[in-house]
């Protein structure tokens, strides 16, 4: 009933408007390529992804010098798509942190955890340059990652190396739970530690109340509290909807992961180290380029969480419990005992 019909003649025009429409997206495709290669060819800098400059815009254009940037984290096989371009390369990175994320653990095992970079600095150590001065956290909280990863080169400077949350206060506590039977929880793959996170809590809520009577609500800390372990960190997240003194900072406190935070960094960083059974297992707590990241967060504060009977049976942990002993920082959870 309602269907149309189309005589020869309308036909004829509908096809001749469709060929008109293809011919004008062409040369709309054809305006578009020579202004972009103009445009490109005008250029000094050019930016894209590892794979992104390999578009057909940029694919064949050749370059004096190629940096990368977060190299640490750059597969190998996408950081030759750029390298091949260029006379020179810059890779800027860290790669003490954290590796890219590699799904398959086979391909990991067989070398692609193992980064460009990484391959770079061990085969050319001359051609390393060492970024030696910090703008971000205390002398306190750089001094651990510096002793270990940087040959105890790195410097704070003068802006931040003594800048506190308020006179007095510690910028670097390991909290030892020890003897609190904070035991971990073990569900397959799923790792976590009820007890270590509610004194977590009871921790940050007496911080905060602390600092409510030097700062307001406009420039109140930043603070985050992270773990390695993400079925602890879903455990925390539910008792931070749960705690309405710490919600109304909600904007100001962040959980999360460790991996999650590479790159970030707040005036406060609680560590839940999560780990605590009889027989020292660690777990991926060994990649102790994870808590390269999460022990350099912090600008003003650190305060790490964990069962030195456990951690000290790795030594990156046993050595982190001696420095903060000597820095004084070394508390056990039972001080805090309600």
């Amino acid at each position: 009933k309602y269907k149309r019909s189309f005589g020869k003649a309308e036909r004829d025009q509908r096809k001749a408007l469709f060929d008109e429409a293809h011919k004008v997206m062409k040369e709309a495709d054809r305006t578009e390529q020579y202004i972009t290669e103009g445009l490109l060819d005008k250029a000094q800098v050019i930016t894209a992804t590892l794979v992104g400059a390999n578009h057909y815009s940029i694919r064949n254009r050749n370059y004096h010098t190629i940096v990368i940037d977060e190299a640490g984290q750059a597969l190998e096989p996408a950081s030759w798509i750029p390298v091949l371009k260029g006379k020179k390369l810059i890779m800027a990175g860290d790669h003490h942190q954290l590796p890219p994320t590699i799904k398959s653990k086979t391909a990991g095992s067989k070398g692609l955890n193992d980064t460009l970079m990484s391959k770079c600095v061990a085969l050319h150590p001359e051609a390393v340059i060492l970024l030696r001065e910090q703008y971000r956290m205390h002398k306190d909280i750089m001094g651990y990652s510096s002793f270990v990863f940087y040959g105890n080169s790195l410097e704070a400077h003068a802006s931040v190396a003594e800048h506190l949350l308020f006179t007095d206060d510690r910028p670097l506590n390991f909290i030892d739970t020890a003897g609190c039977g904070y035991e971990e929880k073990v569900e397959g793959a799923r790792i976590s530690n009820a007890e270590e996170a509610s004194f977590l809590f009871r921790h940050v809520n007496q911080l905060v109340r602390n600092m409510e009577g030097h700062y307001g609500a406009k420039d109140f800390p930043s603070l985050a509290i992270i773990s390695p372990y993400r079925q602890q960190v879903l455990l925390m997240q539910d008792m931070m909807l749960h705690n309405p003194d710490l919600l109304k900072y909600k904007d100001r406190i962040s959980v999360n992961t460790i991996d999650s935070f590479q790159g970030q960094e707040r005036d406060i960083v609680y560590i839940s180290m999560t780990r605590s059974n009889s027989e020292g297992v660690v777990g991926f707590l060994s990649d102790t380029r994870r808590m390269n990241v999460a022990m350099t967060r912090a600008r003003k504060k650190l305060i790490v969480i964990g069962d030195s009977a456990t951690l000290s049976s790795f030594p990156f942990y046993a050595d982190f419990i001696a420095y903060a002993e000597q820095k004084n920082a070394w508390q056990s959870a039972w001080e805090f005992a309600e």
